[in-house]
């Protein structure tokens, strides 16, 4: 795949160069061929393609997350990030700035070693457009496509101008209070943090990298960058440049919760091939209806309005995490049995028969769990071949899992999982009754000494 993104880039920007046909408008093609180390089949002069002139001024913020972090945990860190490019865009000199999505690797939960799942784009997962319509967002192939108009280095290659490795100070608070601040490091070896996947991207060149010990929200960021634009000698400093940050969950939100937030997070549409399973699995195996779901579901996000009078599908959806939760997480985990009496209860309550459970368990305890929840039927999404399964990869599968989750009459999640987080926020944003979502497995079927996680209610 990358093979064909690097040939096809170079085809863009020889097309470009070699058309008799295309538009030129005032800009120097010679001032950015010594930052980007062109190719020489630019055209040069005091003249360059419109289709480069219009990118003039661009900053491409490229990003990366710990290794180690999941799938959805890297969801938040974007919305960080979507927000604060968003404001950033108003402001000079950033008024053409780019949020570049990074491609995702392997992660920790993706079991699949048959499957291919490297450098996997956004649009697997995701309604790009939909998030673009909020942020200036771009996918890495299309970061490559548009940054191939300046023309490539061969083979090629795209210039990193600055690398920023975020640190954490190792004192976060200063006699007790938490400030605000960052600071370059002196004694900085690139090669103890090029861990990342980011920088491994075989098309990606950094020029120069720098240590930031830095603690406080995502705004912040925007003084560090100014910082780098202010010290920033080279040639046609104010044209394009290509900036990294790695370990962008260092940054904090700037407001957790507030409408900016969830704008962005309403912004992030699940990709249409994945909604569509999802939804013939639904009507297929769970029998349920849209006609009478009462769901809010509008074309478009900018559409939605607060409501909670969505009823859902008639089961009940539980989402068990098993795998490193039950070493590390034992004073919350619940046992099998103790989860099954849960879901028995709570279906008999509802007066329903059958429960849809997401879970990261094996075989051999989901055969146990099914044992103890006997003449109540237990579904569980598999992809129907393993032509579908190579399509949609891990991460669709557990985006299904998600979305078959949010449609259910009723929730239960587990307690500090970022994968209930998500079903959360969705639900909120379907408009389900909050005592239908926000809701916990508990360690003991007794519910005493039940942690509970926290409710955090849509703004619009």
């Amino acid at each position: 795949m990358w093979r064909y993104l690097f040939v096809s880039s170079c085809v863009v920007a020889l097309t470009l160069a070699a058309s008799s046909d295309v538009s030129y408008f005032p800009n120097s093609c010679d001032k950015l061929q010594h930052i980007f180390h062109l190719t020489k089949d630019l055209p040069t002069g005091q003249h360059c393609p419109q289709s480069i002139a219009k990118l003039r001024n661009t900053i491409y913020l490229l990003y990366d997350v710990n290794p180690p972090e999941g799938f959805n945990l890297r969801r938040d860190v974007y919305i960080r990030l979507a927000v604060f490019v968003r404001q950033l865009a108003s402001r000079e000199p950033f008024q053409n700035i780019r949020l570049v999505l990074p491609p995702w690797r392997r992660l920790y939960h993706w079991k699949s070693s048959h499957l291919e799942q490297h450098s996997l784009p956004w649009e697997l997962f995701f309604d790009v457009e939909s998030m673009r319509r909020y942020a200036p967002v771009l996918d890495f192939p299309e970061f490559l496509e548009e940054i191939a108009q300046f023309g490539l280095q061969e083979p090629p290659y795209v210039q990193v101008q600055k690398v920023f490795q975020l640190l954490n100070f190792e004192d976060m608070f200063e006699q007790g209070v938490f400030h605000e601040k960052f600071q370059f490091e002196h004694d900085c070896r690139k090669e103890q943090y090029l861990h990342g996947y980011l920088l491994q991207q075989p098309m990606l060149l950094d020029n120069d990298f720098a240590c930031v010990r830095y603690q406080g929200s995502v705004n912040l960021l925007e003084r560090v960058l100014r910082h780098e634009l202010k010290n920033n000698t080279a040639p046609m400093a104010n044209d394009v440049k290509v900036y990294a940050i790695l370990n962008a969950e260092i940054v904090l939100h700037d407001q957790w919760g507030d409408r900016e937030f969830w704008r962005a997070r309403r912004s992030m549409r699940f990709a249409e091939p994945l909604q569509a399973i999802a939804e013939e699995y639904r009507e297929r195996i769970l029998k349920s209806d849209k006609a009478i779901e009462r769901i809010q579901r509008p074309p478009m996000w900018e559409s939605e309005r607060e409501y909670q009078q969505a009823l859902g599908g008639d089961y009940l959806a539980v989402h068990f995490r098993r795998g490193d939760f039950v070493h590390w997480r034992q004073k919350s985990t619940p046992t099998l049995k103790s989860a099954a009496t849960q879901i028995r209860a709570q279906l008999q309550l509802l007066n329903l028969t059958t429960v849809y459970i997401a879970t990261d368990t094996t075989a051999m305890e989901l055969t146990n769990l099914k044992a103890y929840l006997q003449r109540i039927r237990v579904r569980r999404f598999t992809p129907e071949s393993l032509t579908q399964k190579a399509l949609i990869k891990d991460g669709g599968l557990a985006i299904v899992d998600q979305i078959i989750c949010a449609h259910a009459r009723h929730f239960m999640g587990t307690f500090e999982s970022t994968f209930t987080y998500r079903i959360y926020e969705e639900r909120e944003i379907l408009g389900f009754p909050q005592h239908t979502t926000f809701n916990t497995l508990c360690k003991y079927a007794t519910l005493e000494d039940c942690e509970k996680n926290s409710v955090w209610s849509i703004v619009y």
